[in-house]
């Protein structure tokens, strides 16, 4: 068993099923996957047993758009190819697999009636209409794909879409009344959607006020959400302690609780921008250490 991981038996309960895919999914070159995850160590009690049962969860079901292309790359390949033929598709998953794995001649590749870039700028600038919450996703994918333009030597195109992402996340927090609560918000679900959209995807333009009112709001009100869904954008708020807390008393960790500590905790986001600002993990004191990650993190 690789160093840090627990047996089996202490994150999955009474399983009768196929034991020796468990150490594969840490083991660098193992028969199972065409990747593997990071092992966890030194890290509390509670966050080490949330990360080794999210990943329980991710070995044996879906997987997080990270998650996906660290442990199987080649089977994340051809499924996001598989969606973005038929006009489906996640941008943040094609993202996060480029990242990890630097396989941007996926990029040229034809899926139904484009290629895979041409797909990236469908769905990162899509107009679909769900309200403030999906235009601040929409923001964030849109820096996203500039970013990537400008690595791909497309300098105008990408300094067209920055702009245009400015404009967006000024309209949405013309929206902001304060304390955590948007004037166009009116049900609870709603305004969980949009903390996790603002805080998630747009912070950057966030100031110190509003970043800790947003802060506060979560504490008193989403305390009944999925701690994945909050720990993520606390994170990107910068308060990974409150963060870890939450993931650490997760009762049923799966893929989101995955995702918020390798993108939040460790600073693994995969995205585009992080990409060329030249972004690599992090490392919190206190929260332990990611080990056997990809050369593109290391």
């Amino acid at each position: 068993m690789p160093e840090g991981v627990p047996s089996i038996d202490l994150v999955a309960g009474q399983w009768d099923g196929p034991r020796d895919r468990w150490p594969a999914a840490f083991t660098p070159g193992n028969a199972e996957f065409a990747g593997h995850l990071p092992t966890l160590v030194g890290a509390p009690d509670g966050l080490a047993r949330t990360y080794y049962r999210a990943a329980w969860q991710v070995v044996i079901g879906a997987a997080g758009p990270r998650a996906a292309a660290l442990l199987d790359p080649a089977r994340t390949r051809a499924g996001l190819l598989t969606a973005l033929a038929g006009d489906a598709g996640d941008f943040r998953a094609v993202e996060a697999y480029l990242v990890l794995t630097g396989d941007l001649d996926l990029l040229a590749e034809k899926a139904g009636g484009g290629t895979v870039l041409d797909h990236l700028r469908r769905l990162a600038t899509g107009q679909d209409d769900g309200g403030l919450a999906t235009d601040a996703a929409r923001v964030g994918r849109t820096r996203s794909l500039a970013a990537l333009l400008r690595r791909l030597g497309e300098p105008d195109e990408a300094a067209a879409i920055e702009l245009g992402a400015g404009e967006a996340a000024r309209d949405v927090l013309a929206h902001y009344a304060g304390g955590g609560r948007w004037r166009t918000v009116e049900t609870p679900d709603d305004s969980a959607a949009t903390f996790r959209s603002v805080a998630g995807e747009m912070p950057e333009f966030l100031d110190l006020r509003q970043r800790t009112e947003l802060v506060e709001f979560a504490h008193r009100r989403l305390g009944a959400e999925p701690s994945g869904a909050v720990a993520y954008p606390l994170c990107r708020l910068g308060w990974p302690d409150r963060a870890a807390t939450l993931l650490a008393g997760a009762e049923r960790p799966g893929a989101d609780e995955l995702e918020a500590i390798l993108a939040g905790i460790f600073g693994i986001r995969a995205d585009f921008v992080g990409w060329e600002a030249g972004a690599r993990r992090v490392t919190i004191r206190g929260f332990g250490r990611l080990d056997n990650l990809p050369a593109a993190l290391t």
